[in-house]
């Protein structure tokens, strides 16, 4: 009877907070063993902002934007340079962790992915979205500190989403 009590909280639970991806039954399990886990909902983009260097410029691409989940209440900043490291499994698109690990971007074909972990601490699933900044972009001088190449910042200083999937982080 109690577990069918903590399965009818769980159920009000994920109705109020309506996501628009399904929830898989192994996650709802998870919900209904951990107390107080917040499932990502929805994110915004801010300040994006992206260099890429000209041909025959070695530099490295440069990216650069904050990320909040009022949901989760993660705020972090993420970036990607020559330094930074394919945190995602081999073989699989490359994706980069923001300075919050729990939340990761893959930058690809002018689309950004957002990837936070959900319940990180109970799960092992993720949940997903993606938004297309729209880009305005200038040149860079050959003199630059960067050198000759594209600068590029989103039209939009806030660019809104909801994740659109949960599934379980590859390995």
């Amino acid at each position: 009877m109690l577990r069918l009590v903590f399965a009818l909280a769980a159920v009000a639970h994920l109705a109020a907070a309506s996501p628009t991806y399904k929830i898989p039954s192994a996650m709802s399990e998870v919900l209904l063993e951990s107390d107080g886990c917040i499932l990502p909902e929805a994110f915004v983009v801010q300040d994006f902002y992206i260099w890429t260097p000209s041909a025959g410029n070695n530099s490295s691409e440069v990216i650069n934007f904050d990320y909040a989940d009022n949901s989760t209440s993660i705020k972090t900043k993420c970036h990607f340079n020559a330094t930074s490291v394919n945190v995602g499994p081999e073989g699989l698109t490359p994706r980069y962790a923001c300075d919050n690990t729990v939340v990761q971007f893959i930058w690809e074909d002018n689309r950004l992915t957002m990837i936070e972990k959900a319940c990180p601490e109970n799960s092992q699933f993720e949940a997903s979205g993606s938004v297309t900044p729209h880009l305005i972009c200038s040149k860079s001088a050959k003199n630059s500190t960067v050198g000759e190449g594209n600068a590029c910042s989103s039209t939009e200083k806030s660019i809104a989403a909801k994740f659109t999937s949960l599934q379980p982080t590859p390995k």
